[in-house]
């Protein structure tokens, strides 16, 4: 009589041990998937941002080295919208408020629309970490994350007492390699480890402006600018939520290069030389 071989079955005992090696698996791959989730996000607004600055110099090339108006880069006519809910920190994230209906200076130049927004900003906002969004009754589905130099452009409407702006690359008196072309704005109030404010506690990102300056009398000289700034850098890059206020941000200088750059150097990446500025400049 010939015998059927028997199944041999796992015991309780080896499937523990699968689990438990698989569970040990688990804890060791997972924090390297999620590291180089965050290191892709973080090669991705970098790229975004680089496109920027290309998007920038072929402005310059098209438009006799003039810069274009910071306030007007992404839309031509940005306080229709903002007039509607008084007040401008709404445009940003609302998606029914397309730029293709009122398109900017540098619009007609992004081509690749997916650009304008850093995935690691779009998930901050979206689980309700930008404090810019103040009383607006539109939903949080964020459009763009990039602010222009708003010592770059000239004629800026900010009253007598601003200083002056560069409105053509021949007018700068620093080097175009020193000189932000675009950055990352902050999206929540920036400390200094002492408690000194970086920036002012009643503005964040709200626009494509990274206006960091002050009504001083004087030009001031690098380092020794008063803060708080109206906008300062971010700080939400290589670092995690425990440091938020110690990160970095992407900085496309005029030049064309990117580098990271801490909060508390906005004014020295920003600033753009000793002069005074004015429309008989142009």
């Amino acid at each position: 009589m010939t015998r059927t071989p028997s199944k041999k079955a796992f015991t309780l005992i080896e499937l523990l041990v699968v689990i438990a090696i698989i569970g040990m698996l688990l804890a060791i791959l997972l924090p390297a998937l999620g590291k180089a989730k965050e290191l892709g996000r973080e090669v991705i607004c970098k790229n975004n941002i680089k496109q920027y600055g290309l998007v920038g110099t072929l402005y310059l090339d098209d438009n006799d080295t003039k810069f274009p108006w910071p306030w007007h880069i992404i839309y031509s006519k940005p306080q229709t919208f903002f007039n509607q809910f008084g007040t401008y920190n709404c445009h940003w994230h609302d998606a029914n408020h397309h730029p293709d209906e009122q398109p900017g200076q540098l619009w007609p130049y992004l081509q690749n629309k997916k650009v304008n927004l850093c995935p690691v900003f779009n998930s901050l906002a979206r689980s309700g970490r930008a404090e810019g969004h103040v009383n607006c009754p539109v939903p949080m589905e964020p459009q763009f994350s990039y602010s222009m130099n708003a010592f770059l452009g000239g004629d800026q409407p900010d009253g007598p007492d601003y200083l002056g702006d560069v409105a053509k690359l021949a007018h700068l008196e620093r080097n175009p390699s020193q000189v932000a072309f675009f950055g990352e704005e902050s999206i929540w109030p920036i400390t200094l480890r002492d408690g000194t404010p970086l920036s002012e506690s009643g503005t964040r990102f709200n626009d494509n402006v990274l206006l960091v300056r002050r009504k001083v009398a004087g030009v001031p000289t690098p380092g020794t600018d008063p803060w708080p700034y109206p906008d300062c850098l971010a700080s939400f890059h290589k670092t995690n939520d425990r440091g938020r206020l110690y990160g970095k941000s992407h900085v496309v200088y005029i030049d064309g290069h990117v580098e990271l750059v801490e909060p508390v150097n906005s004014f020295h990446a920003t600033w753009v030389g000793k002069g005074s500025w004015t429309s008989d400049r142009r």
